[in-house]
């Protein structure tokens, strides 16, 4: 069978466009493109398919239109060929994103395929090399890979169908993250946002159980169905929102015993689930219990908090040192940007404010008390330089350093 006849049957299996190019780009045959009328926009997605397989960047390449539109275009490269199928339509269009998408770029119909079937188009063309590159030796032998017929493998224990020897691959390629992100465009699942997922943290942060009690059937955050068992893919994302939730409570002032504590009942609760509605109610009152112990605890503390009181003693065992905002955060497990909220949140005031108050008190005490020249106290409380510690030691007590000392010089003890 020729190519045309190949490409012909392709067509009338499929009902997927295809054109056929010359390794230069030129037209040599198409199907099943005369229904459609090509608009600027498919002109677009066309180049930049012809960008991607021009420069020889990959043997084949999907274009979607829109994240939230399900209509792309498939290419790839074999046998001196270049082959286009498409454009096509892979699911629904009658979502609001489609509907305003296909008005405002003036596309109209576009022939309906399967993704999986559009899928098995591109490997059979790349398989059979279609073009005239492939000889007829050649042909024999991919029929003979894509049999199974062992001829070529035989003896290589655990290698693939072509000799070669099979990975199992543990990173993620960047094929797999492109199939992966098709496959939840075709099927139109997605996944939650940051800001989803911060909004609902915060309420555990805080504490707020009112806000939890009254959107806990509302709260749940989207996610794509990834596994076949789709119990144990709820399964699993619950174990992930309970995991997180724990973070956000000791974030919020519990201790991390205490929230890793109650992290390991909830796990054990939900690998006991019958159902999924049982797994959805107790990741529900995951939430709300560990909501309801930093509430509790900041009822106990009063204005006062746990992360900050450690902060505050760290910054005065270490006021002759030079202070890193960084490694307080580490030393009292939580991040930078939420210890800086919390320290003014409880104490009012910045957490660099705080560390320059206890480094002057120490000043104080050795201007008063010590013979140490200005230099050298600037320099043992790491303030850079004397100019700076002096701006910052006369915006604070309303003198220079040098005042100071002569005013309240002590000699007898």
């Amino acid at each position: 069978m020729n190519e045309e006849s190949v490409l012909e049957l392709v067509y009338r299996l499929s009902r997927l466009p295809v054109r056929v190019y010359t390794e230069g780009w030129e037209l040599r045959s198409s199907f099943g493109t005369g229904k459609h009328t090509e608009t600027a926009y498919d002109g677009q997605m066309f180049q930049e398919v012809h960008k991607s397989l021009g420069e020889q960047e990959t043997d084949r390449i999907f274009v979607p239109y829109h994240e939230q539109v399900p209509i792309g275009l498939y290419g790839c490269r074999t046998g001196g060929r270049i082959y286009i199928l498409g454009p096509f339509c892979y699911g629904p269009l009658h979502t609001m994103e489609a509907v305003r998408f296909l008005r405002k770029n003036k596309l109209g119909e576009y022939p309906e395929c399967r993704m999986e079937d559009a899928r098995n188009v591109i490997g059979f063309l790349i398989r059979n090399k279609t073009g005239p590159v492939a000889s007829k030796g050649r042909e024999q032998d991919d029929v003979g890979e894509c049999a199974g017929d062992g001829k070529k493998d035989s003896g290589a224990e655990g290698n693939g169908s072509d000799g070669r020897e099979a990975v199992f691959a543990y990173g993620v390629t960047d094929q797999e993250s492109v199939s992966e992100e098709v496959w939840q465009m075709e099927v139109f699942q997605r996944n939650h946002t940051y800001q989803e997922e911060e909004k609902l943290y915060d309420h555990i942060r805080e504490g707020n159980v009112a806000y939890l009690e009254q959107h806990i059937d509302d709260i749940e955050l989207p996610h794509p169905i990834l596994l076949d068992d789709v119990k144990k893919n709820e399964e699993y994302m619950a174990v992930t929102g309970i995991s997180l939730a724990a973070r956000a409570a000791v974030e919020g002032g519990i201790s991390s015993k205490e929230a890793f504590l109650y992290n390991d009942l909830f796990l054990k609760k939900i690998a006991a689930c019958r159902d999924i509605q049982d797994i959805h109610k107790v990741q529900g009152e995951g939430y709300l219990q560990f909501a309801r112990l930093v509430g509790n605890r900041r009822k106990k503390e009063t204005a006062l908090n746990r992360h900050v009181e450690e902060c505050k003693k760290a910054v005065i065992a270490r006021r002759f040192e030079q202070i890193s905002i960084d490694e307080l955060a580490e030393s009292v497990g939580i991040s930078k940007e939420y210890l800086q909220k919390l320290f003014k949140q409880y104490e009012g005031i910045p957490i660099t404010e705080y560390i320059i108050d206890k480094k002057l008190e120490a000043a104080l005490n050795m201007l008063v008390f010590s013979d140490r020249k200005i230099s050298e106290i600037a320099d043992h409380l790491h303030f850079g330089s004397v100019a700076h510690f002096s701006l910052v030691f006369k915006r604070k007590m309303g003198q220079s350093p040098k005042e100071y000392r002569s005013e309240h010089r002590r000699t007898v003890y």
